[in-house]
C-alpha cells in the first residue's frame, strides 16, 4: 500500500474510519463517533488491537485502560487508531518502534497525574 497519498497519520486514520468525527456547534460537542467502515485494513487493525488485550506490552496496557474507561468496543477502536498511527510512522518515516512495556506505560500515566 502506498501511503504517500496521505499527508499525515491523521488523514490515514480518518480514511480507515478509526478517528472520531466530532459534530460541534458553538464550541459544544454535540456527538462524537467513528464512521462505519467496511475497510479491510481497518478490520485488520481492529483484530490486531483485540490481540493486544492479554499482552504485557504498552499497547496491551493502553487497551486495558481504555476498556476500563470506555468499554470494549471503543477500546478496540482507540487501540486500532493508535496502531494505525504507529504503522504510518513506521512505513513513511522509517522510524523504529521501541516497546517500553506495560510497566513503563503505567508509570508514565501515574506521573502525569
Amino acid at each position: 500500500m502506498d501511503l504517500g497519498c496521505f499527508p499525515s497519520e491523521k488523514h490515514f486514520s480518518s480514511w480507515l474510519g478509526l478517528s472520531p468525527e466530532k459534530r460541534t456547534s458553538g464550541g459544544k460537542v454535540l456527538s462524537s463517533h467513528t464512521k462505519a467502515s467496511s475497510n479491510r485494513a481497518a478490520a485488520a487493525f481492529r483484530q490486531a488491537a483485540v490481540s493486544t488485550q492479554g499482552s504485557d506490552s504498552e499497547l496491551g496496557a493502553y487497551y486495558r485502560r481504555m476498556k476500563g474507561r470506555l468499554g470494549a468496543p471503543k477500546a478496540v477502536t482507540a487501540t486500532a487508531h493508535k496502531l494505525a498511527r504507529v504503522y504510518y510512522r513506521l512505513v513513511t518515516q522509517g522510524e523504529q518502534f521501541v516497546e517500553a512495556g506495560a510497566k513503563a506505560y503505567e508509570e508514565s500515566i501515574v506521573s502525569e497525574w
